[in-house]
């Protein structure tokens, strides 16, 4: 949504009534001025200005601007070179389909566990449902910059699985540890439910900051979207733990999309469990539901207070390799990209409208930046939460666990100032603080053994 444009009725003469009463003032004096520089009359009244505060008198009604415009805008900066420029001068790209890979060859786009993740929001225009791909902040994906950070460091939110349950926080090792304890239907994952393996001391972290289109007073609804190239139904190669301030979601992957929304598209949808049901994610800018918290007197409960505490914008996308139990035909080694599933596309299909080729900076021109946190959520339920679909789990020790740490931000018109753009460099850094090693697992660098590294011997594939 635009920012709010009032156009107040005397706009178009009041300059020329002031100066009109400086001519004939009775002293030629000049007009008089507040300590705020706004005009005041002789009896010291205001005088209503075209300023950015809320007017008074007959007042325009505000441009109004559809949700589907704020999503054009939005996913649109991914095309504007002005946006991306500022972007890769802080060392990082700005795209909409990231590389998450677990298992990738030194010097190469392939390698024997692969993942494209893309984030994407629902939105509906002239009564059809729609979806497009959201723009992500992060490292450039070949070299794929990664942090190794210690395995007793990372805690996850559980309980909502459970119908009425209670919000706990919990160590990760120690869900990966009993994952049946974790799930709505542990009877849906065969095998011990322990996915930990010896070498999990640390875990493999990448951190990104996602643009979510979120007009004043409203929210976003989306959902993440991850396509393995080696997974198919009934042999996963790996299942996600999906984690924000209302709880953890496990579920496997198949690149199954029975049951994706109708316009989910390049991979399987990732859902939050509510109680053994799927729902979307959804976002709201901080300030309206402070706003709104504030209004009712003050948090009513968990959820409130979780919901204006830090943590709320932040969304943890969790890939656990998992050995499978058969290899696809035609899939040889199960490289990505060699055989088996057709690889999604590498760019946004899903660009909404006819406009999606403007360049945002050109539409967006005269407005400003209003780029805030987001808090994330979830929406209605769409049906039965899938977690392990019977199959029998056992962890894939030869790859690292995988954990993409994402930051939510509010825009409605996809303007970003530095002052925005240094914030999301600095969070971003910060998680990469907490590592012991960090460096690039395909583009290594004279870097000393990593706990995370898979890859033994020399990559003579020349890929």
């Amino acid at each position: 949504m635009h920012a709010p444009r009032r156009f107040r009725f005397l706009t178009s003469f009041l300059p020329a009534l002031i100066a009109l009463s400086a001519a004939c003032s009775h002293d030629g004096a000049p007009v008089k001025t507040g300590p705020d520089g706004q005009q005041i009359a002789e009896d010291d009244n205001r005088v209503a200005t075209d300023d950015s505060e809320p007017g008074w008198g007959i007042l325009s009604p505000e441009e109004q601007v559809s949700y589907a415009e704020v999503v054009r805008k939005v996913t649109g900066m991914v095309t504007d070179q002005g946006t991306s420029s500022r972007v890769d001068r802080r060392g990082m790209n700005l795209i909409n389909v990231m590389w998450e890979d677990t298992g990738r060859f030194e010097g190469s786009s392939v390698g024997p566990n692969i993942s494209d993740l893309t984030l994407q929001v629902r939105y509906t225009e002239q009564g059809q449902a729609k979806a497009a791909l959201l723009p992500v902040i992060r490292f450039p994906n070949f070299s794929d910059r990664t942090g190794d950070i210690p395995a007793n460091r990372l805690f996850v939110r559980v309980g909502n699985q459970k119908k009425n349950g209670k919000l706990e926080t919990v160590p990760l090792t120690d869900m990966l540890k009993d994952l049946k304890k974790f799930v709505a239907d542990p009877s849906s994952i065969k095998g011990s439910g322990n996915v930990l393996a010896k070498r999990d001391s640390h875990f493999l972290v990448s951190a990104q900051a996602v643009f979510l289109p979120v007009p004043k007073k409203g929210h976003a609804e989306f959902t993440p979207v991850l396509f393995n190239y080696q997974s198919f139904k009934g042999s996963p190669a790996v299942m996600t733990i999906l984690v924000t301030r209302q709880g953890s979601s496990v579920t496997v992957i198949e690149n199954d999309g029975s049951e994706s929304s109708p316009v989910a598209a390049n991979g399987q949808e990732l859902y939050f469990n509510k109680a053994g049901e799927r729902a979307p994610f959804t976002a709201e800018r901080k300030s309206d539901v402070v706003q709104r918290i504030e209004a009712q007197g003050g948090p009513k409960d968990e959820d409130d207070r979780s919901a204006i505490a830090k943590g709320a914008d932040t969304l943890f996308i969790i890939q656990v390799p998992l050995k499978q139990r058969q290899i696809a035909r035609g899939d040889g080694p199960g490289w990505g990209g060699a055989g088996g599933p057709p690889p999604p596309p590498q760019a946004a299909p899903m660009m909404p409208g006819a406009k999606a080729a403007e360049s945002s900076a050109a539409m967006n021109k005269e407005e400003k930046s209003d780029v805030e946190q987001a808090v994330l959520g979830h929406g209605k339920v769409e049906g039965k939460f899938f977690e392990g679909r019977n199959l029998q789990f056992e962890r894939d020790d030869r790859f690292p666990i995988r954990v993409t740490v994402q930051f939510y931000k509010a825009t409605s018109n996809g303007v970003v100032e530095d002052k925005d753009l240094d914030a999301i460099a600095s969070a971003i850094g910060n998680v990469y603080e907490h590592a012991d090693f960090v460096g690039s697992l395909v583009t290594p660098e004279n870097d000393p053994l990593r706990p995370t590294a898979w890859q033994k011997m020399p990559n003579f594939f020349g890929l």
